[in-house]
């Protein structure tokens, strides 16, 4: 993603009409030494050294920062990024001390966060799950703190869906990651651990993930979809000690039955699902199965 197109994306987020952000607020440019930027508080964007970045480095070594990246002033002092986390990492590697800025002193907390996410969504041609994940559950508290519980009978997270182009039962699934611990999330972004698997780990405390962690450690493998689903159904009674899941864990399971079991998939994706992938099929089978017995729990 070069610095051009990084342009046009915050244009576009502080000047389109059709957006989440408010309307924008008395701006200045002025040039600021680097260590009196400081990355936005909770920033869910990792900043990574790719090929976009080694260009990057090369631009703003050669030409310096042709576009100010956004912040708003910070009351202990220096200013916070809003846009440009990329362009302050290049300009320490391209060895320069100061980069322009446009300075939003009028931009409070909630306004601020909507457009550091809205920023990043668009310019990011890539995002890992959980960068994905952080990014609309921020999002969502920045619109219920601002009040806007619902537009036109849509909620927050309808709202979300419609913005970035998602289902809204995509960005629930999403949100619910923030629920894992750091280890288990590293492992949805490197994708040893699959969504749907995730996901339904996350409705566990912060103990029993720890136990799923540690029984990975041990024995090289997650425990399996069906053990999942009963130690959940454990935790949800209120049932589930350390000797229950490693009762659960404890039991034989059946013999595998791949081919049919892709088998019977395939012919799901053929008829329902032909541009999906078999894992992507598995992985929406298992986000209806959610979706089904979350409605079962909400009738009880």
């Amino acid at each position: 993603m070069n610095e051009q197109m990084d342009v046009a994306a915050v244009d576009e987020v502080f000047s389109g009409r059709e957006q989440l952000t408010p309307a924008k607020p008395d701006r200045e440019i002025i040039t600021v030494p680097l260590d009196e930027l400081y990355p936005f508080p909770g920033h869910p964007f990792r900043v990574m050294m790719d090929a976009d970045m080694e260009r990057l480095v090369t631009s703003i070594r050669n030409n310096g920062v042709l576009v100010p990246a956004i912040v708003r002033p910070r009351w202990q002092g220096g200013y916070e990024i809003i846009a440009g986390h990329r362009r302050k990492e290049a300009s320490r590697l391209a060895g320069r001390p100061t980069m322009p800025v446009e300075v939003h002193r009028e931009m409070d907390e909630d306004a601020a966060t909507m457009a550091m996410i809205e920023t990043n969504m668009k310019v990011r041609s890539k995002l890992l799950p959980s960068e994905r994940a952080w990014a609309y559950r921020m999002m969502r508290d920045a619109l219920i703190h601002r009040g806007v519980m619902q537009d036109d009978g849509k909620t927050t997270k309808q709202q979300i869906a419609e913005h970035f182009g998602e289902s809204a039962s995509n960005v629930t699934r999403m949100i619910r990651l923030t629920k894992l611990n750091r280890d288990l999330l590293d492992m949805v972004d490197s994708g040893k651990l699959k969504l749907g698997l995730a996901v339904q780990i996350s409705f566990l405390d912060t103990e029993a993930q720890s136990w799923i962690s540690d029984h990975l450690e041990q024995n090289g493998a997650f425990p399996s979809a069906a053990q999942i689903r009963e130690i959940r159904e454990l935790f949800d009674q209120g049932k589930l000690t350390q000797d229950a899941f490693t009762e659960v864990i404890s039991q034989e399971q059946p013999a595998k039955q791949s081919a049919q079991q892709d088998d019977f998939v395939a012919a799901i994706r053929d008829e329902h699902f032909p541009n999906l992938t078999i894992e992507d099929v598995k992985e929406k089978l298992l986000e209806l199965i959610e979706q089904y017995h979350h409605r079962k729990r909400m009738e009880m």
